[in-house]
């Protein structure tokens, strides 16, 4: 196996940037996710280290090889994409064995290879089908295993999952999530899905409008968005910016406070399951109003105001509330994240 190092990589399409000095660095046997919005430039990334586009400046590395200027077939990569890209005329088995055959390899090795990753993605009893008699999930197998039959140092996957059902990409979430941990892969992997991410990664870089904002462990991007941007991308709902003043080292809410690092107004960041919503004044608590209320099955979200700002609450589904009820709103002190009003950086 092998990682992936990229420096300052940059790439331009006519007068737009697509990509702003990017620096990146996948760890060998890592499984890295490249989440955004549509446009942010995270395709055109994986698609750089591919080798299907040329940075317009900056250099590409796969374990020590400098392969900038390679074509995709001396870079030791295998690539899985959103359409599947399985040919129809072949079946599963050659289709499967496809890049085996163009490396030239043993027919004996082909067949050992090719019931190994079988085994491996539960596809054992379709090798004789052809694509037109699978279902969507089969299909996306059939990619995978394709790409895996080749020993590749480094698995590149652009949203292979947005093509199937709910249900259908929650159990092969789970089992891409078995498969490479299993074959230690490193792995580049591209979505605009938080919750793919969130359930996949080891670390997720987060872009926007060509550059990385964010690059941590799941855990860390959830709890500690670096800005605004972040923590309103990741998370459903996404987190709450209250607007508030710090004075003497507090940011006061009412009956709420955090230590504040600034003086003036600041952005209180926090996520809807970290507040306590009561009937009952609480003590470190500050009023709302009730506008909405969605019952989720496990928990109700409710939509509240304060001061003419909206924000979101969770709580438990037995919570017996109404539209215009005033309730009381109690931050985790210890959830709590404060950002610059004006640049959305996260305050230390």
């Amino acid at each position: 196996m092998a990682g992936i190092r990229v420096e300052k990589v940059s790439k331009r399409f006519g007068k737009v940037e697509a990509l702003k000095g990017v620096d990146l660095e996948v760890r060998d046997q890592e499984f890295l996710v490249l989440l955004g919005p549509s446009g942010c430039g995270k395709t055109t990334l994986l698609r750089i280290v591919a080798g299907l586009e040329a940075p317009t400046s900056g250099e590409v590395y796969i374990g020590e090889r400098r392969v900038t200027h390679l074509p995709p077939r001396l870079r030791g990569i295998a690539m899985v994409f959103q359409n599947y890209a399985i040919f129809p005329h072949l079946t599963v088995y050659e289709n499967v064995a496809f890049g085996l055959r163009m490396k030239r390899r043993p027919e004996e090795e082909i067949r050992r290879k090719v019931g190994e990753v079988a085994a491996l993605l539960h596809i054992e009893e379709l090798l004789d089908r052809y694509p037109a008699q699978l279902s969507g999930g089969q299909r996306q197998r059939v990619a995978v295993a394709r790409a895996l039959a080749v020993e590749p140092e480094v698995l590149l996957m652009d949203e292979p999952l947005s093509n199937l059902d709910a249900l259908l990409r929650l159990e092969m979430r789970a089992e891409l999530k078995r498969l490479l941990k299993e074959t230690r892969t490193t792995t580049l992997y591209v979505t605009h899905d938080q919750v793919e991410a969130m359930s996949l990664a080891d670390r997720i870089a987060v872009m926007r409008q060509g550059e990385i904002v964010q690059l941590g462990t799941p855990t860390e991007i959830y709890h500690a968005p670096a800005d605004t941007f972040v923590g309103g991308f990741i998370g459903n709902p996404p987190m709450n910016f209250l607007r508030a003043g710090a004075l003497g080292g507090r940011v006061v809410l009412e009956g709420f406070a955090v230590p504040s690092p600034v003086e003036g107004e600041v952005l209180l960041g926090v996520r809807p399951e970290d507040l306590r919503v009561s009937k009952e004044q609480a003590e470190g608590a500050f009023r709302a109003r009730v506008l909405v209320v969605e019952p989720l099955g496990p928990h109700l979200q409710l939509t509240l105001e304060r001061e003419g700002e909206t924000f979101r609450a969770l709580a438990d589904p037995d919570f017996s509330v109404a539209f215009g009820e005033e309730v009381w709103v109690r931050p985790n002190p210890g959830r709590v994240r404060l950002f610059h009003p004006k640049t959305g950086k996260a305050l230390a």
